[in-house]
């Protein structure tokens, strides 16, 4: 019996929660997660490391090292030196940020050969044998390493809406009848056009001005179908569609403003169009650069897909301020998974490989979008409750058949492990760490603010899902002790090492601990209840993963009913159908069959299990175990070790024997 694995193909599936999709099993649903759980281990009580965020724990993930190794400590990072406003961190998305060895790095020192496709924070590449598609981004080709707030960029750039509404950063247009078109004989009856500006939302690089086209025209009952092409002649435009109906994937070129071109591809859906053509909204899709995202460069050429697009963002952006529907949200998933499937599957079969590497980000999205209204207790209506289950079993099809073409490319005699970086709930009271420690007079502020979110930026997700206007006050630092920053993080406005810092050093334990009493003593107005579930020292955190200088001067958290969906709540929070615990299942060669491993496991403890199965060096700085209740065999290794003593010790006697027969007398000399 086969007791280790010949390759190994890590999985990763980001927010992904094992209950509710176990909860999809038992209605007959996702036939390929159903497989691996039934032919593997499902661990029951796997934790994520804190924050339960996505940089720092898929850094864990691919490292087997704690945040306070690795010095991912959040989604961003604080650079000392910096000020302690939030504006002034940077999202973590690069590998030269991690100070903890990846296992393909260590493995590729020995020989083997790597892949890791739109792994966050796998980019630049540092193999000699590997390949990285992606990874400084959430989805290929997006960039967020070193941006404020949860800005990003795309190559070539974001989704665009063209509309004869008024919506949210749309393009603005109006219908007309457009005479200088040629060749509309094909087009149907008194075509009506627009000409407009593409705005190239969060552009990589600045494209030089250009205009494309849209023209609609008339079927029996009215107008029926839109047309977009880059000229006024409907014999080059790039489609026609109805309304619901998807364009064919285009491929085009865009000028930059430096004079060069860069060739992209998209999709186009015409999500309305009424009978007068008044109404109009069609949604173009990232423009999705065909190079530049992988290394070594020549892959990109190598990747083909018929049908998927990179989708970027996820359609959150369009179905957060009205562009579209779940539905619509939904196929943006689909299409982005045909694209990441048919990477995959492209270069598991044309190259070779040992260790495969993968991240998959449209769970998260969707949870950040209907989480909240599919638990009972908190959802808007029935109606909003059914297309939340529905959008969710949807979303986990369009995964699961991804995964089964992961399964088929990579072949029998392989270890698989699905895990996820971290889960999630519904949406909570919200907590902002500045009321507690204003109201015990650490934190001085003045100035209210009131902004406006029409006028946000396209790529800026906090700003999206905030309310119509929000309130922010410029904090007095002359007068502050202590900031809020980033997720989980409170500093201590310190002198000599802070810019603005007050706070004498001789002071700093006195403070962290005034910081502690603030957050666990503050009640919230509105629920009555107290939001901080733990609060700890910098030195304390190290038994949460989190410490030195990377780590705020105080770390907390709150409980699950308060907050986001992910983020400050404990790895082990539990609230509503939410649940902040990750995916963690293994499966192949070596592995127990149908079992559930209760122990309490980690994230960290992935690489050195998948090392120790492998006989591969040890990533330098993993801090995780074996799991050993994992495995058919866990003294298979001791086994081995003894079979070898026996056969050297049988070696060595027959050596001593010399040329004598068993039967032979020993004469002295």
């Amino acid at each position: 019996m086969e007791t280790t694995p010949k390759k190994v193909a890590v999985v990763g599936f980001d927010c992904a929660e094992p209950h509710l999709i176990e909860r999809h099993i038992r209605e007959g649903h996702l036939p390929n997660f159903k497989k691996l759980f039934e032919e593997g281990v499902l661990a029951s009580n796997c934790l994520a490391p804190f924050p339960t965020i996505t940089p720092p724990n898929w850094a864990t993930i691919a490292t087997g090292a704690w945040p306070y190794t690795h010095g991912i400590t959040d989604f961003h990072v604080h650079i000392p030196g910096n000020p302690l406003d939030y504006t002034h961190s940077q999202e973590a998305f690069s590998s030269n940020r991690c100070k903890a060895e990846f296992i393909w790095d260590a493995i590729d020192k020995a020989g083997k050969k790597s892949i890791v496709v739109n792994y966050p924070g796998a980019w630049p590449n540092h193999m000699k044998n590997g390949i990285v598609i992606g990874g400084s981004g959430l989805s290929i080709g997006e960039n967020r390493d070193g941006m404020e707030k949860l800005n990003s960029t795309q190559m070539l750039c974001a989704d665009q809406l063209v509309t004869t509404g008024y919506f949210p950063l749309g393009i603005k247009v109006k219908l007309e009848e457009k005479k200088s078109w040629k060749n509309t004989g094909k087009a149907g009856a008194d075509p009506l056009g627009a000409a407009f500006e593409l705005t190239f939302p969060a552009a990589a690089e600045k494209p030089a001005p250009t205009t494309w086209y849209v023209l609609a025209a008339q079927g029996k009952d009215g107008y029926d179908r839109v047309s977009l092409s880059p000229d006024t002649d409907f014999n080059k435009a790039f489609f026609t569609i109805s309304v619901g109906e998807w364009s064919k994937k285009v491929f085009t070129t865009i000028k930059m403003a430096d004079g060069s071109e860069r060739e992209v591809f998209f999709r186009a859906k015409l999500v309305e169009l009424s009978e007068d053509a008044q109404d109009l909204r069609l949604l173009i899709t990232s423009l999705c650069q065909t190079e530049g995202w992988a290394n070594p460069p020549e892959i990109c050429k190598e990747i083909a897909s018929e049908e998927g697009i990179f989708g970027h963002g996820g359609g959150v952006l369009g179905v957060s301020i009205g562009w579209f529907d779940l539905e619509t949200f939904s196929e943006i998933h689909e299409l982005h998974d045909l694209y990441l499937g048919d990477t995959v599957t492209t270069l598991l079969t044309k190259h070779p490989w040992d260790l495969f590497y993968m991240h998959s980000h449209p769970i998260d999205w969707m949870y950040h979008i209907i989480m909240t209204d599919m638990d009972p207790d908190t959802c808007r209506s029935k109606e909003a409750y059914e297309k939340a289950w529905a959008t969710h079993l949807r979303i986990h099809q369009s995964q699961d058949k991804m995964l089964g073409r992961i399964i088929e490319a990579a072949g029998k005699d392989t270890l698989f492990v699905l895990v996820s970086d971290h889960g999630a709930v519904a949406d909570g009271a919200p907590f902002n760490p500045h009321a507690a420690l204003e109201k015990a007079g650490l934190l001085v502020q003045s100035q209210t603010k009131t902004r406006n979110v029409a006028g946000i930026n396209h790529e800026s997700m906090s700003s999206i899902m905030s309310k119509a206007t929000s309130v922010s006050k410029t904090k007095d630092m002359s007068k502050t002790k202590a900031v809020g920053q980033r997720t989980v993080h409170i500093y201590i406005n310190l002198k000599g090492r802070d810019p603005e810092g007050i706070v004498d050093p001789a002071d700093y334990e006195k403070v962290q601990q005034e910081i502690i009493d603030a957050l666990y003593t503050y009640v919230d107005p509105n629920t009555g209840r107290r939001p901080v579930a733990l609060a700890l020292s910098n030195k304390d955190a190290r038994i949460i993963g989190l410490t030195g200088p990377d780590a705020g001067d105080i770390i907390y958290a709150v409980y699950p009913e308060f907050g986001g969906q992910h983020g400050a709540q404990l790895p082990n929070a539990h609230w509503g159908i939410g649940d902040l615990k990750p995916l963690l299942a293994l499966s192949g060669p070596g592995i127990k069959k149908n079992h559930r491993l209760e122990r309490s496991c980690w994230l960290t403890d992935i690489v050195p299990t998948i090392c120790y199965l492998m006989d591969w060096p040890i990533p330098a700085q993993a801090e995780g175990a074996v799991l050993y209740q994992a495995l058919k065999k866990p003294n298979f290794k001791a086994d081995q070790i003894n079979k070898l003593k026996d056969g050297l010790a049988r070696m060595e006697t027959a050596l001593q024997r010399g040329e004598r027969q068993p039967w032979d007398k020993h004469e002295c000399a």
